[in-house]
């Protein structure tokens, strides 16, 4: 009993840094709308450009860190979107009834915390494996001058 209240303490940790929370059964409209705000636009016009909403159910703490977490880096990473910002990326996550919006940055700050971990190890671990660098290779050693 104490394990599991313990797990259920680590996802309100996981979500205080929401910044709105409905009802789940709002979900549909709510993301769209958070989408918009998100991107700095009016929340209202259905036209106005809108952030990439990346959607969580949130059952335990051992679920997410074990199923969850990891699919969330590597799409994050893969979108490029890369970790610790995720910029362009709205959490939409459904916990009980409610549903908590999160910029993908705060989550991502969050994680780290709870779990002792970087951003860096977080994206080793589960990212894409892709280079964020251009890669340099060693430097090519010609002859010497023709010798007489």
């Amino acid at each position: 009993m104490e394990y599991r209240r313990r797990m259920e303490e680590r996802l309100r940790e996981l979500l205080e840094p929401a910044f709105r929370e409905v009802p789940a059964g709002e979900a549909n409209q709510a993301i769209a709308r958070a989408r918009r705000e998100a991107a700095g636009s009016d929340p209202e016009d259905e036209e106005a450009p809108a952030l990439r909403a990346y959607e969580l159910v949130l059952t335990s703490w051992e679920t997410f860190v074990g199923a969850q977490l990891p699919k969330l880096v590597y799409h994050l990473e893969s979108v490029g979107a890369p970790l610790p910002h995720g910029r362009g990326v709205l959490i939409a996550a459904f916990a009980g009834d409610r549903l908590y919006f999160l910029a993908a940055e705060a989550l991502i700050g969050r994680v780290c915390k709870l779990l002792g971990a970087t951003p860096e190890e977080l994206v080793e671990r589960y990212g894409t494996g892709e280079l964020r660098t251009a890669v340099r290779p060693p430097p090519l050693l010609l002859p010497g001058p023709p010798e007489d």
